[in-house]
């Protein structure tokens, strides 16, 4: 039976209040996923800034071979592969560093450098992060 005062709420509405709650509960979850990847992105690209920072750091402290200093890179070997500074990683690094110094103008005068490291990310999409920059052959300090 059926009172007129009846108060309380019926098993319909109970269960409609249950499937709307869930679906926003489903939602919480979905989003907290998300940035968890979205965070873990995040910290992998600083990750690649710094090394690319640092390997731009390692051009452009390049020094001319007149100054006697050892250990730096004369301008006009910038392109040799062997100054870019992929041993840096570690052997079971995810990333991979790659370095470009190519000759800009006809004068051989200006070189760009174009520094980009890569990885893969949880879904195996490839990310890159990548710095370029110019370098003159003369120096402010000569």
């Amino acid at each position: 039976m059926i009172y007129k005062n009846q108060k309380g709420f019926s098993l319909l509405e109970v269960v409609i209040s249950l499937a709307v709650l869930s679906v926003g509960v489903l939602g919480l979850v979905k989003m907290q996923a998300y940035m968890e990847v979205k965070s873990e992105n995040a910290l992998k690209t600083l990750d690649a800034l710094y090394i690319a920072e640092s390997q731009m750091e390692y051009y452009q402290r390049r020094a001319n071979n007149v100054s006697g200093a050892t250990g730096l890179i004369p301008f006009a070997s910038m392109a040799d592969s062997t100054y870019c500074l992929s041993s840096t990683l570690t052997s079971g690094s995810i990333y991979t560093l790659t370095c470009d110094a190519s000759n800009l103008s006809l004068s051989g005068a200006l070189r760009t450098i174009d520094v980009t490291v890569s990885w893969a990310d949880r879904r195996g999409v490839s990310q890159a992060v990548s710095l370029k920059t110019a370098v003159s052959k003369y120096s402010e300090f000569d």
